[in-house]
């Protein structure tokens, strides 16, 4: 299976309750929550689920071809294992052919491929997945959320602020939860304003360009990661202008590449990024 959405979507959520209903003992299609089965899949500790790249870095053929090995392992206590591969679309072509051999012939082992863009999969990898996307959800289905999900050894938000969290997260869980716990993080600031230039002028994109420049390495790639949540969003709410949206939001994604390779300094690439913009303004 495929699950395929922008960054805070629920995919980690979504693959977890999979898992654990797949492997849950009660076999009735959902997690019943009390057999040992599931209690060990709540606790993070069964022996037969894997989450693969937890860090969402780039994956390697070396690392793939590790994976398969585990998969050819007998499971541990379930009739299979389950292995999640956290941001599998950042998977090389060679990476991705090694996999495919246990999509074709799977031994004991279900494989959910998390991904926030399916479409840098190979053809020949999402043909033999069934895929599902994951959808922005409305603020009162998020703040329903997590008023029910609190985090554990934290004080208890308030409905004022679990519901600033949910209106400003782009139908995403995890960016509210983050907004909650952590309120808005520079580059989150910094991905709002550029988002919002895309609206603007040209010399508006050049200044929120400018601006994310300053932002150190690591937070850039935070600023990457927020940007293509919004501009996910912002393709559904803006049907007009999807075309510019989703050209800006593929772009991103090879710059963050990049970024994650070295190539490139921060002020490269966030030139880099306004002149793409303004090359394409409107025009797609």
């Amino acid at each position: 299976m495929i699950f395929d959405g922008p960054f805070g979507s629920g995919k980690k959520a979504a693959a977890a309750y999979a898992a654990a209903a797949l492997l849950c003992r009660a076999k009735n299609g959902r997690p019943c929550g009390i057999c040992p089965s599931c209690a060990q899949a709540a606790a993070g500790s069964h022996p037969d689920i894997f989450l693969f790249n937890p860090e969402g870095g780039n994956i390697l053929i070396d690392q793939v071809r590790e994976l398969r090995r585990q998969s050819f392992i007998a499971p541990n206590q379930s009739p299979f294992k389950v292995f999640i591969i956290n941001r599998a679309d950042r998977m090389n072509p060679p990476a991705q052919n090694a996999l495919l051999k246990v999509l074709e012939e799977p031994t004991s082992s279900v494989f959910i491929l998390l991904t926030e863009n399916a479409g840098a999969l190979l053809q020949t990898v999402r043909s033999r997945c069934r895929i599902y996307a994951m959808e922005p959800l409305a603020p009162d289905v998020i703040a329903e959320w997590l008023s029910s999900h609190p985090t554990p050894g934290q004080k208890a938000p308030t409905a004022d602020a679990i519901r600033e969290a949910a209106g400003r997260a782009d139908g995403s869980i995890g960016r509210a939860r983050q907004l909650l716990e952590n309120g808005l993080s520079r580059p989150a600031r910094l991905a709002e304003e550029f988002v919002s230039s895309l609206r603007g002028s040209a010399l508006q994109i050049m200044e929120a360009c400018l601006a994310a420049s300053a932002l150190p390495r690591n937070e850039y790639g935070d600023f990457y990661t927020e940007c293509t949540a919004l501009l996910a969003v912002d393709a559904l709410a803006y049907p007009a202008d999807a075309g510019y949206y989703i050209a800006v939001y593929e772009y991103i994604q090879q710059q963050r590449d990049k970024l994650l390779e070295n190539n490139g300094s921060v002020f490269a690439l966030s030139s880099q990024l306004a002149a793409f913009c303004g090359t394409i303004y409107r025009r797609t």
